[in-house]
């Protein structure tokens, strides 16, 4: 599997994100915004954040892996089709789940930390909390703001929300 960052917040998406933000109060953006500011925006998870917009490549993950990741409804998801008239290494009807797909993933800066607190959940499969770590770990490369918040839901709320708790599914060994 790889993964690569295809497109990523510029300073001029921050400047959108502070002027949506500040038209609600009756403001005019003056400057750019800070990096307080912008992680006080993203840790609120204020509407104006959804104008942070990615774009993210996913080459060779298993098929069964991308059907965890289109059902995130607030991206868009463009997946290699299995088609029997669109490719020929595989019978569609008889095709494995780990059969390799390509995937670009649209997203904006609030379903990427739903994503990141639910997919990198240890009650996600193993194989998707790798892909989503891997594709989250890149993006805080490329701007750190993102650190505190690309976690699981648990060290992002302090508590497990889960119906059953991922530490249940430690303790019990499996």
């Amino acid at each position: 599997m790889k993964v690569t960052i295809l497109e990523y917040p510029t300073n001029e998406d921050w400047i959108a994100v502070k002027q949506r933000a500040l038209v609600t109060v009756g403001l005019k953006a003056k400057t750019p915004p800070t990096d307080e500011w912008k992680y006080k925006i993203l840790k609120a998870r204020h509407s104006p954040i959804r104008r942070l917009r990615f774009s993210v490549l996913f080459e060779d993950i298993p098929n069964w892996v991308a059907v965890h990741l289109v059902r995130h409804i607030h991206a868009q998801p463009y997946v290699k089709s299995q088609r029997n008239d669109r490719q020929s290494n595989y019978d569609r009807t008889k095709a494995p789940q780990d059969a390799p797909v390509n995937m670009i993933w649209d997203f904006n800066g609030e379903e990427l930390m739903n994503i990141a607190n639910k997919r990198l959940c240890n009650q996600a499969a193993k194989e998707t909390r790798e892909a989503i770590k891997e594709m989250c770990d890149k993006i805080i490369e490329l701007d750190d703001i993102w650190k505190d918040f690309l976690v699981p839901m648990c060290k992002y709320v302090g508590e497990c929300k889960e119906m059953f708790p991922c530490y249940l599914k430690e303790n019990d060994g499996k």
